[in-house]
């Protein structure tokens, strides 16, 4: 399980993974199927890191996957918890890019986007585009949406030749101060919101998430900066997905709050994105800061308590391997206890609620447990995402994006 970001806590029903070779000289594990000819390459992340998660893949066309092919996707993943696709012939198709996420969740029959129906956004030539500014979908298959900031290229799945998907920026979200339209334009990046996928209400998360690099800034890296007093920051490639593990994040808890967590449970506010939009977020993206400003649960859109998500902070994955999985944004209730038979304490308080969010999320938040994937041109990843800003004028950043709702609720 993940953590990335726009960045994000993953820890899905995707299992954590194998510690890659770090520093040992010597040469990467491959590990080959008799039935596929995919190749495993750990990602070696240097001796500096922490991080413990992701691996390349060789030899598979996500264009023309087998079933020995996806037997083998899924058991890597399953693995090394992050799959980037190398040296892919040609650019994947949006029905194979839900083709291979789906394939994650036999039992899911609706197929539906994992954040509900895409409102009207526009058409042309005769066909009718869904979806948001910064999130529209692709009429061939809805399920897979454009994500980034820019022009998209040239005849680009029926879109108008003028379309541009509107991008992220930290003004419109975090708290002031913002850093200044200068450092900005020299590289000064900030993580926009640390997340997993998932709507947080009605809708199951979705197991996996599939990222589709079809253009990509050019420039020098940009520089992260945490901006809440740590004084840290790192050095990423610009449009970067950022990612740690929900596994590392677990245990680098001390062993007081890992008990409270591996027993506790946490309520997320209805139509927990409408509920935010008019707050502001920490300038780390990690929590909402508390300053009333979020809409009144009786001013939302229509809900219905039976429908409103209540999951425990630690999932467990196939490989039964546990992840601190937790939406610090969207949570609004917690039901804390510290021993399976303990009495349950309610923390309705949402200055409350978040302190202890930042108790849980904030260690793992460190540049050596971060990974950030520089994405190439045609390369594919398989897990979750999280992106950073980055200067205007590298160019534009077009990414799509795939993940389906699951057939169930997370459970633990």
């Amino acid at each position: 399980m993940v953590f990335t970001t726009t960045t994000t806590i993953t820890g899905d029903t995707k299992p954590d993974l194998v510690i890659p070779l770090k520093g040992t000289g010597e040469p990467p594990i491959l590990r080959h199927s008799a039935h596929s000819l995919g190749r495993v390459v750990p990602i070696n992340h240097g001796p500096a890191s922490q991080v413990d998660f992701g691996a390349e893949i060789y030899g598979i066309d996500l264009n023309d996957f087998s079933d020995a092919d996806f037997a083998f996707i899924s058991d890597a993943l399953h693995q090394h918890k992050l799959l980037v696709f190398k040296e892919q012939p040609a650019m994947l198709k949006p029905q194979q890019q839900y083709k291979l996420t789906s394939s994650f969740d036999p039992d899911e029959k609706t197929g539906g986007f994992a954040h509900g129906a895409d409102p009207y956004l526009t058409s042309h030539k005769g066909v009718d585009i869904y979806g948001l500014p910064n999130r529209p979908a692709i009429p061939v298959q809805p399920q897979v949406h454009i994500l980034g900031r820019g022009a998209l290229p040239a005849d680009h799945y029926d879109f108008p030749p003028s379309f541009k998907v509107k991008g992220i920026d930290h003004v419109d979200f975090h708290l002031p101060p913002h850093i200044p339209a200068e450092q900005r334009e020299n590289g000064a990046s900030r993580f926009y919101q640390w997340h997993f996928d998932g709507s947080l209400y009605n809708i199951p998360p979705p197991r996996v998430g599939c990222l589709l690099a079809v253009r990509t800034p050019k420039g020098p890296d940009v520089t992260v900066r945490w901006d809440d007093g740590s004084g840290s920051e790192m050095k990423i490639a610009p449009g970067a997905t950022a990612m740690v593990a929900g596994s590392r994040a677990l245990a680098l808890l001390d062993e007081a709050t890992r008990d409270i967590v591996a027993n506790s449970r946490i309520e997320y506010a209805p139509h927990a994105f409408k509920w935010m939009s008019t707050a502001r977020s920490t300038r780390l993206g990690h929590l909402i800061e508390t300053e009333g400003k979020e809409i009144p649960l009786d001013n939302l859109p229509a809900w219905e308590k039976e429908k409103v998500c209540i999951y425990p902070m630690v999932w467990t994955s196939k490989t039964g391997e546990k992840s601190l999985q937790v939406h610090g944004q969207g949570a609004l209730k917690l039901y804390l206890k510290n021993h399976p038979d303990a009495t349950e304490v309610v923390v309705e308080d949402l200055k409350e609620v978040r302190r202890f969010m930042d108790r849980i999320m904030r260690p793992v938040l460190s540049p050596e447990n971060i990974y950030a994937h520089p994405h190439k041109e045609q390369d594919v990843i398989l897990w979750y995402n999280r992106a950073t800003e980055f200067p205007e004028s590298y160019g534009p950043r077009v990414m799509h994006q795939c993940n389906v709702a699951a057939s169930d609720h997370p459970s633990g």
